[in-house]
């Protein structure tokens, strides 16, 4: 090699160097700065993953997810069925979302001490009841979790409401039965004891119906009591109700008959249970019809029952009695209602009845109502399946 070519070669490898040395020392272009996040980019972004929403759906309760700010940033479809809102509420905030400023500073609470909380509220667009729990999440919000006990509510209020009412209704017979023995004890004439002995065995009798239709009514709510239904003619049953009920009728002057179109039709009935229904009817019939009226057994076939295609048989008594006031007539099937409570404890019952007959006939398949005038008399009616 020549010391041409060294001299070249050399004179390359110093201008490289000088190259390199210079890109070395040139600055690095700056990096730039990521783009800061949308207010709706952080942790609560989970809310809308696959995964999230399958496991949203799957639960049994609404959950809703915020931010520090109150707004909304997810909701389920559940929630959103019980608030009774729009599916695209991402963004509002949760007093708009809730309508309710107790939610709304109790999820501010949570917030800020992170402790969780629970309340009830009630929705006047959906008419439920909701319960509320929410809890903070680590860093960016809280989530709230929504359940709808609206029938627990009512289940809660109907164990209140017939404590109630069975208390109410053992307090008067009790405190005659302990006035009557106080009085018996005293030893008083013969004649009045003997009186006092027997209404001492009405009012036990008054307790033992109470006691007896009460569990009735709860085999029948607890579905416990089996129907043996079976395709049988209706006029033997309407015959042998009439019968036991006719001398109590008797005593109090008033007719009694029966007029039955189709009782050549077979329906499919528990011949027990129905002739418990008539019974109670026709001895509500009795009780408050006037001396001199009058109570009637209708049967007859119908082609169609409240948009129910038959045929069906509607059994109905009727009478000439005192009638139900038109703002008691929608509540007189439930438990312990009583349309004149001073009224009907002269007459005795403990307002069991119409609501174990209610039961009985729905166990059927069929359903009782009633029509009423008041001072032009009532008529009952049920229906019963054709076999």
């Amino acid at each position: 090699m020549s010391l041409l070519d060294i001299a070249l070669a050399l004179g390359l490898l110093v201008s490289l160097g000088v190259i390199f040395w210079l890109l070395a020392r040139r600055p690095a272009p700056p990096v730039p700065a990521p783009a800061p996040a949308p207010p709706w980019h952080d942790d609560l972004d989970a809310a809308g993953q696959p995964l999230f929403q399958a496991a949203a759906a799957a639960l049994d309760a609404g959950l809703v997810a915020v931010d520090l700010a109150r707004r909304v940033r997810f909701v389920s479809d559940h929630a959103a069925q019980m608030l009774a809102i729009a599916e695209d509420s991402v963004g509002l905030g949760l007093i708009t979302l809730l309508r309710d400023h107790q939610a709304d500073a109790l999820v501010a609470e949570v917030l800020r001490d992170g402790e969780p909380r629970e309340m009830t509220m009630h929705p006047i667009s959906s008419g439920r009841t909701l319960r509320l729990r929410c809890s903070a999440l680590p860093g960016p919000g809280a989530l709230l979790i929504i359940r709808d006990v609206t029938q627990i509510s009512m289940l809660e209020r109907s164990r209140r409401d017939l404590v109630a009412n069975v208390s109410h209704e053992l307090r008067t017979p009790l405190a005659s039965l302990k006035l009557l023995v106080e009085t018996v004890q005293s030893e008083p004439p013969p004649d009045v004891t003997r009186r006092m002995l027997g209404q001492m065995a009405q009012e036990i009798d008054a307790v033992t119906q109470l006691v007896d239709e009460l569990h009735d009514l709860a085999q029948i709510e607890s579905g416990r009591v089996t129907l043996k239904l079976a395709p049988l003619l209706i006029g033997p049953v309407v015959d042998r109700a009439l019968e036991r009920i006719r001398p109590q009728a008797e005593r109090k002057g008033l007719r009694t008959c029966a007029e039955i179109s189709g009782g050549e039709a077979a329906v499919l009935m528990d011949p027990d249970r129905v002739g418990q229904v008539l019974l109670n009817l026709l001895h509500n019939a009795v009780k408050f019809t006037s001396e001199g009226g009058e109570v009637r057994v209708q049967a007859k076939l119908i082609a169609e029952d409240a948009g129910q295609s038959g045929p069906w048989l509607q059994v109905s008594v009727c009478d000439t009695g005192v009638g139900i006031p038109s703002q008691d007539l929608p509540r007189i099937f439930e438990r312990f209602y009583k349309v004149d409570r001073a009224r009907t404890r002269l007459a005795g019952g403990t307002g069991l009845g119409l609501a174990i007959a209610k039961h009985l006939v729905e166990g059927h398949g069929g359903r009782l109502w009633a029509d009423s005038v008041e001072g032009h008399g009532s008529t009952f009616s049920f229906t019963l399946p054709v076999a």
